[in-house]
């Protein structure tokens, strides 16, 4: 063959080649957009809503170790065992809660106690609120507290002098009302600690039930009760929903979806986080019948808010052997935000790198055209999976302005009293959730893929 034959003929290769790399591509693409349709037909935000209703509003505020998050797992558990799925409970201890509650008007508040104040139990304290602003000095307590429920601005650098100085004053009880955080986030309640104790109660209330407090007082004479309460002897529990491979392989890989089920104290947690766990419950009812050479796991962890404490007993008692098949794991929290400054979806791994679960989010939100962002993050049950060697990212909506140094913007009520439906839950947020992250999920459980091998990223 002559010179120019070749070149001919290389080039009649090339075309081909070139061509049925197009096709193949273009078919690929066309058949996962067909295969999102089996998600994009099913998921309801409504239907998870409902789910965020009982969970923020029936149940409350579901801190870890409490009785709230038991029937919250309760719930969550009946829930997933009459779509099939076996179920497992997991208990762990938990470290002591201080608990305080405040009854104003027909209003009662959950917030938190000092470990160094009284312990009421059953038997409340009532008296007349006055305000001392910061309380350090003598001109705050001009009005006199003797007998009063003091209400004072937390300074934490001065918190024992605060508390000294409402003590000799006569105070009956005093609350501690947080302040604005570093990102301009309202505060939560909270256990204030001290170095000595005192004979009254001393409880940690939210910034927003501060200002109310204010607010009323600006009206009027406001008269209050509290209880305070300590709870020992803790357990928490994680609540685990499989369903099997198809092909009955009891070492099939596993693709798991992740999320917390508890809220911190005060917080009816609708947005942090019964968002993603009804997210959660929504893509279980989903994906229950879809089988696939993959076993499918749901983990509603307990106790996040106090340290990762689900996920990391979870993580810890697995075998390695157990640990390896896990092929993938998308923690979902704070999946549903209202909060119009936030600007995207993000899928954030431990450190910044993408993963097989990271990538498949990315390749869903371009096929569905609601572009997933990266980044780096940790802070969420992902994490205990990423220091196992376990493919994992956090998916939360928010807006980042600098990684070196991170700067972000979340919403202004998450861990407060204001963080509930109608406060801070969006639909829309929720429905592309549930789309880009369910579309992701289908896609590795239809892989199929041999259980975990180092991942590289398609070139």
């Amino acid at each position: 063959m002559s010179g120019n034959g070749r070149r001919i003929a290389a080039l009649a290769m090339t075309m081909v080649l070139f061509v049925s790399a197009l096709f193949l591509g273009n078919a690929t693409v066309s058949a996962n957009a067909s295969w999102d349709q089996e998600i994009l037909s099913r998921v309801d935000a409504d239907r998870a809503i409902e789910h965020v209703r009982v969970l923020s509003e029936k149940i409350g505020p579901r801190v870890g170790g409490l009785e709230s998050e038991k029937k919250a797992a309760e719930y969550i558990a009946s829930q997933l065992g009459k779509l099939g799925y076996a179920i497992e409970k997991q208990p762990f201890s938990v470290p002591d809660q201080y608990i305080g509650y405040v009854h104003s008007g027909k209003e009662k508040w959950q917030v938190g106690a000092s470990p160094e104040g009284r312990i009421t139990g059953k038997k409340p304290v009532s008296g007349d609120v006055i305000d001392v602003g910061k309380g350090l000095s003598e001109e705050d307590y001009a009005a006199g507290a003797k007998g009063k429920m003091v209400l004072i601005q937390y300074d934490s650098a001065n918190r024992d002098e605060q508390l000294k100085r409402a003590v000799e004053n006569g105070a009956k009880g005093v609350l501690f009302y947080n302040t604005v955080g570093s990102r301009g986030n309202y505060g939560p309640a909270f256990s204030p600690r001290f170095e000595e104790r005192v004979d009254i109660p001393v409880l940690g209330i939210s910034l927003i039930h501060g200002q109310r407090l204010i607010e009323r007082l600006e009206k009027g004479k406001v008269r209050i009760k509290v209880n305070t309460e300590h709870h020992g002897n803790l357990s928490s529990l994680n609540v685990i929903a499989s369903r099997p491979a198809k092909t009955g392989d009891p070492h099939a890989p596993v693709v798991m979806v992740t999320v917390h089920m508890d809220s911190v104290v005060g917080a009816p947690g609708a947005n942090d986080n019964a968002s993603g766990t009804a997210l959660a419950m929504e893509l279980a009812r989903v994906l229950r019948k879809h089988g696939s050479g993959v076993e499918l796991r749901f983990a509603f962890f307990g106790s996040e808010e106090r340290g990762l404490l689900g996920s990391q007993h979870y993580v810890n008692q697995l075998s390695d052997e157990e640990a390896d098949r896990i092929i993938g794991v998308f923690n979902a929290d704070m999946v549903a935000t209202s909060y119009e400054n936030v600007t995207h979806l993000y899928a954030m791994t431990v450190d910044g790198e993408t993963n097989r679960v990271a990538d498949a989010a990315v390749k869903a939100g371009k096929r569905l055209g609601k572009p997933v962002a990266l980044g780096r993050f940790g802070s969420s049950d992902h994490v205990p999976f990423h220091q196992r060697g376990i493919p994992a990212a956090l998916f939360i909506w928010m807006r980042v302005d600098s990684w070196d140094p991170l700067i972000y913007d979340i919403e202004k009520v998450y861990h407060t009293p204001m963080d509930t439906i109608a406060e801070n839950i969006s639909p829309e947020r929720m429905q592309t959730a549930l789309e880009v992250i369910g579309s992701a999920v289908f896609e590795v459980i239809r892989q199929s893929v041999p259980v975990r091998e180092p991942w590289r990223k398609a070139g």
